[in-house]
């Protein structure tokens, strides 16, 4: 197989329209024809194409975000031959008062307009308190959008379905037709509500092992989100069952049969024009405890309970005093593809 480099550098002059922005590359893709190959996250560049971000929070939290050379050297972050490696502390205890236990956020230096991203993950962070995400995010956000990525993948505590969702600026309802997924709420804009977005859950029956334990004890699998114009839409599939054109190289979503999740841009009932919505998008890995969302969720769970502290006091205790419960809470992933369609 040719290198990597050659396909971007096919992708730079013949396919793509490429901008360096201060050090980055935006990618801005188009809307028909087959998909190349236009960046690669494999385990020899991976964390040298992310920014780490250290920036604390302004929701409850359980975390602390660590920078690179602290994740490193703490082994919170690793990288062997074949699989990159993201965890948090589990050696230590920390004042349910305090920063809360390391962990990591990242960043993509390059940002997308428009692809197909294909995320080939061995295990995904699980376990009470836990609350991981793979989700992509424009500059200037919700004014140019959130497409959450396992937001395409997103999840908290002892989730064992996969959540997808969109937030955005005012004016982007969708209607959850032509997906295995079961819709939860329609209106994407932030403000919206309780601050959820749009989003669909995956279904267990038409996509087992999706999320959580079943997923990592079945070696993973791979996710897809193709973004157009039209439509944003999320695949999963295990790890016996990926379509050969994705491991071949050259993905053919008319193979991938019906998403998880179908966030349409024009169906009955709603609409949402997709393109004054996202774009310039970076990619975000993160691996968060407790906040508004698992801390929130976390009372309703089977997860130990703190007496008289409530939902979100519990989960921040439960996170501070057991580091050896998040041996579970790590990704490994073996590469992040992305793929566009001709510009122009």
């Amino acid at each position: 197989m040719s290198s990597s480099s050659l396909f971007l550098r096919g992708c730079l002059l013949f396919i793509c329209s490429a901008q360096l922005v201060s050090g980055q590359t935006t990618y801005n893709g188009g809307n028909s024809g087959p998909y190349y190959l236009i960046d690669s996250y494999t385990p020899n560049n991976f964390f040298s194409k992310f920014t780490f971000y250290t920036a604390g929070p302004d929701w409850h939290r359980g975390w602390k975000y660590v920078n690179q050379a602290i994740a490193q050297n703490n082994g919170y972050i690793s990288t062997n031959a074949s699989s990159i490696y993201m965890g948090v502390d589990t050696l230590h205890t920390y004042p349910t008062n305090g920063a809360g236990r390391p962990s990591v956020r990242i960043s993509s230096n390059n940002n997308y307009t428009h692809g197909l991203f294909i995320l080939d993950l061995n295990h995904m962070p699980y376990g009470c308190g836990t609350w991981p995400a793979f989700w992509t995010v424009g500059p200037d956000w919700p004014s140019h959008g959130e497409i959450g990525m396992l937001n395409i993948i997103e999840g908290v505590n002892v989730n064992n379905a996969n959540l997808m969702s969109l937030h955005t600026s005012d004016n982007c309802t969708i209607s959850g037709l032509n997906e295995t997924g079961s819709i939860q709420t329609n209106n994407c804009y932030i403000y919206s509500g309780s601050n959820s977005g749009c989003g669909s859950y995956a279904n267990n029956n038409a996509t087992p092992n999706n999320y959580g334990t079943g997923f990592n004890a079945n070696q993973g699998g791979v996710y897809a989100m193709e973004w157009t114009s039209s439509a944003i839409k999320t695949w999963f599939f295990a790890r016996r069952s990926i379509p050969s054109s994705i491991t071949a190289g050259y993905p053919d979503v008319s193979q991938f049969g019906l998403p998880m999740a179908a966030f349409a841009g024009s169906c009955p009932n709603s609409y949402c024009a997709i393109d004054d919505h996202f774009g310039s998008h970076s990619i975000t890995f993160d691996n968060t405890f407790c906040g508004d969302y698992a801390g929130n969720a976390y009372g309703s769970t089977s997860c130990p309970q703190t007496a008289n502290q409530g939902s979100m006091g519990s989960c921040i205790n439960w996170v501070a005093n057991n580091p050896t419960n998040f041996t579970e809470a790590y990704w490994l992933i073996n590469s992040l593809n992305v793929y566009q369609m001709q510009s122009g």
